[in-house]
Order: structure tokens, then C-alpha cells, then sequence
């Protein structure tokens, strides 16, 4: 057995309504239970009378947004490949001009830019260089996963140089070392007019990237091996001075015999505070009164050895370091500073809650000097090198 169509089972629903509206209720019965559900365009008052058939056809050819439309595709977003085939340019040029890049000249980079506001070729960066705002933005490059930032120092130096960017009109911006990839060409926009380095990155990817985004870099506390003969710009913390500094105090504490233990091998810095250690202790006592000793070779059996030593001190090489040592002391029962004087480098927190001995370098001044010279690199496109040491004093506490 069939079942009836729409059009038939709605005629005999409707056997009793006036003859003059059975036309238009068939066609909007029909409509409704043959297409699927929408919104329907026209709306009917409250106790009004419905529309007929011509009616609504007369409202949907008045109102052509009612009937259903294709929309436009969106178009398809103009690249720097777009604008270096309308310009019969390579890529690599169209980037550096439009980054302003001094590589290239005057006249072709404002041909780009022309071509850019044609092509409506804007993203972000572009448009507010375009624009001419003055206001500057800093890259701070890192190892892509930004392990750095576990670290007190780089944490410390990270937190000052964003409390300094809103009073200098500047915005800070982290950036992955791995964003340039092997093939020296950028492959993301840079948004950033100068860069700053930290000293993980090697020396080789702070070179490249400068080079391949034409901006100004100075590296910071370089101290990857890489860096060791580095010939670009850097602001270095004074590792050997600071050394010097926390030894000389231990000598006026009265330590005779030191034991430096050397928490990383592959880290300029702590290299550095070694070398300081041995050149000043030498200067007051005899070298057998000396020893050096990785931190993850020191046992419990060396720390009673060291311990059972008249005035023995023990000055490691960071303050993470200096914080393991203090609480495997504690736990053999070794006095600090009764039996053995203790210090580290850094001036963490951490050392800090146990009243460390530890030598501090300024986090905000470094902060300062680095956005100083960045910016008089930017303003001025200096080439001459950037150099300066950044000052590392005692900060003296209960464990000597």
C-alpha cells in the first residue's frame, strides 16, 4: 500500500478551509515537507492572514538575499613568491626590501613596498613597518624549547628585560633559534628589529640568523664552547672577576685548603670562574692546597676528606651546584661553615633562602646595557663591535 504524497495528504487535511487560501496552504504545506528545514524569510503577525503563493514569490523576487547563494571563494592570500614573479625578482631580495634591509637599494625597495600596497601583500609586520611606527620590538632568540628558562640567571635576566620594554616603548619577543632552518634562508617572518642572543644558541645560528634576517645581534653571556673565539657582539658577564672575588673572600674568612667543583665542562662561563679560582688562590698558597673535582664525581667519602681538613672551603661552580653539596653536607652531619666554608656563583633564590655565599651579576643592569646597545646598533647601523663586560659582585652570606 502507498502512502499518500504531501500534496495529497495535505488536500485532505484541508477539505474545510475556505477555498480562497487552499492554493497558497497546498504550496507552503508542499514547500515545507518536501525541502529541508531553514529559516524562513518572511515573517507573519500574530493573527494575520498567511500569504498566498504569488505573494511570497512576489517578497523572494523583491528580496534576492533570501534565495540561496553561492558565496565567493576566499581569496587566495598574496605571498612574497607572488610579489617576487610580479616583480621578476627572487625572493630573498622582495624579503630583504621589504624588511628595509640596507642590502638592497633605495629605489628597488620602494618599488617592492609600491607593489606590497598594490598586491594589498600586508601581514602584520610588513603593514607596521609600512606604516612607519616608531615603536621597536627586540627578538630574544633561544634554543626552540627554551630550556634556558629553568635557569635563575637567564630567568632573572628574561623577567628584567621585560620590566624594561613598556618604559622604553620597545616589546619583546622570544623567538626559536631553529625558526632560520638549514638552508640559511628565513622561512617565518621576524618580527623584530634587533636581536638578542642568549649564550646557548652557538655561535655559528647567531651568526646565520643575523645575517639571514639583516638585523643587528648581540649575544649575551656567551658561553657555548663555539664562543670561545667569537668575533661578533656580546655582553659578557665577568666570570673570571666574580671568582676572583669569592676566593679572595675565602681567604679572608681563613680557608687553607679549597676544593672547586665544576658543576658543567662545556660552559665557557664556568670554565672561566675556574680559571679565576686558580690564578688568585695561587697568588697565597701552595698549589697542593688546590683541587679541582666535577660535581658528578664528588662522593660522600671526597666531602668527609674535605671536611677533615683545617679551614677547608669548598666554592662550586654555580649556585645549583653549591645547593646539592650544602644539603648532602647537612646530611653527613658536616657543619657549614663550622667544619667546612661554602659558595657558589650566581646569586639564585634558591641559594639565597639558605644564606649562600655566592657571587651575583646585575640581571638589570645587564638588562639595560643590552637593550642600550641594541638600539644605538639599530638607530645608527654602527658596525664597530659591541664588547662589554657586565660586573659580577659578592654577595656574602652565612655559609662562609
Amino acid at each position: 500500500m502507498f502512502a499518500p504524497s504531501p500534496r495529497a495528504a495535505c488536500d485532505g487535511a484541508l477539505g474545510t478551509v475556505d477555498e480562497r487560501w487552499r492554493e497558497s496552504f497546498l504550496d507552503l504545506a508542499y514547500m515545507l515537507r518536501s525541502q529541508p528545514k531553514m529559516a524562513s524569510p518572511i515573517k507573519k503577525s500574530r493573527g494575520g492572514a498567511p500569504p498566498t503563493g504569488s505573494e511570497r514569490r512576489l517578497v523572494a523576487a523583491a528580496n534576492p538575499a533570501s534565495r540561496a547563494t553561492k558565496l565567493d571563494p576566499l581569496k587566495k592570500r598574496v605571498t612574497i613568491a607572488d610579489l617576487a614573479r610580479a616583480l621578476g625578482m627572487d625572493k630573498s631580495s622582495v624579503s630583504l626590501a621589504l624588511r628595509d634591509s640596507p642590502r638592497i637599494s633605495e629605489a628597488t625597495r620602494n618599488r617592492v613596498r609600491r607593489a606590497a600596497t598594490e598586491q594589498n601583500y600586508s601581514p602584520n609586520w610588513a603593514a607596521k613597518q609600512l606604516a612607519g611606527s616608531s615603536e621597536r620590538a627586540i627578538g630574544l632568540v633561544m634554543p626552540a624549547t627554551f630550556e634556558c628558562l629553568v635557569h635563575p640567571p637567564v630567568a632573572s635576566t628574561t623577567q628584567a628585560l621585560a620590566r624594561l620594554t613598556a618604559p622604553r616603548g620597545l616589546t619583546l619577543n622570544l623567538i626559536a633559534s631553529e625558526q632560520l632552518d638549514a638552508s640559511d634562508e628565513p622561512t617565518l617572518p621576524l618580527h623584530a628589529d634587533g636581536l638578542l642572543v642568549w649564550g646557548d644558541v652557538p655561535a655559528a645560528s647567531a651568526l646565520r640568523f643575523s645575517a639571514a634576517y639583516a638585523r643587528p645581534a648581540i649575544v649575551l653571556d656567551p658561553h657555548h664552547p663555539s664562543y670561545a673565539r667569537y668575533p661578533g657582539n656580546a655582553l659578557r658577564i665577568q666570570n673570571r672577576e666574580g671568582a676572583r672575588t669569592v676566593v679572595k673572600h675565602l681567604i679572608e674568612r681563613g680557608a687553607r685548603h679549597l676544593t672547586f667543583v665544576q658543576y658543567v665542562f662545556d660552559h665557557l662561563g664556568h670554565v672561566e670562574r675556574w680559571r679565576g679560582t686558580r690564578e688568585t688562590w695561587l697568588k697565597h698558597a701552595a698549589p697542593e692546597t688546590l683541587e679541582k673535582i666535577a660535581h658528578q664525581d664528588l662522593t660522600d667519602a671526597d666531602l668527609k676528606r674535605i671536611a677533615g681538613r683545617a679551614n677547608a672551603a669548598i666554592f662550586c661552580s654555580n649556585d645549583r651546584s653549591a645547593m646539592q653539596v650544602w644539603h648532602r653536607l647537612q646530611r653527613l652531619g658536616i657543619a657549614v661553615p663550622g667544619d667546612v666554608k661554602l659558595a657558589g656563583f650566581d646569586g639564585d633564590e634558591y641559594g639565597a633562602l639558605v644564606g649562600l655565599t655566592t657571587a651575583q651579576f646585575d640581571s638589570e643592569g645587564l638588562a639595560e646595557k643590552a637593550f642600550d646597545a641594541i638600539l644605538e646598533l639599530i638607530a645608527h647601523g654602527k658596525t664597530s663591535i659591541v664588547d662589554v663586560g657586565v660586573p659580577v659582585v659578592l654577595r656574602t652570606g652565612a655559609t662562609s
